[in-house]
């Protein structure tokens, strides 16, 4: 594996510094196949269906 292919530019103003308030307005991004969704924490339970599967950074 080569670790440089993960080297990417982030600019120090995308990164939070402070959770959101209120937490469940921190934002979340949805794959479902090829289709993408941006959401928020609070969407959660009404996204999840059996079989899903969570992965959290």
């Amino acid at each position: 594996m080569n670790v440089d292919l993960f080297d990417f530019d982030l600019p120090a103003e995308r990164i939070a510094l402070h959770p959101a308030a209120p937490r469940d307005a921190a934002r979340m991004l949805v794959l479902d196949g090829d289709a993408t969704a941006d959401r928020i924490v609070g969407d959660l339970p009404a996204s999840l269906r059996a079989g899903d599967c969570l992965v959290f950074n």
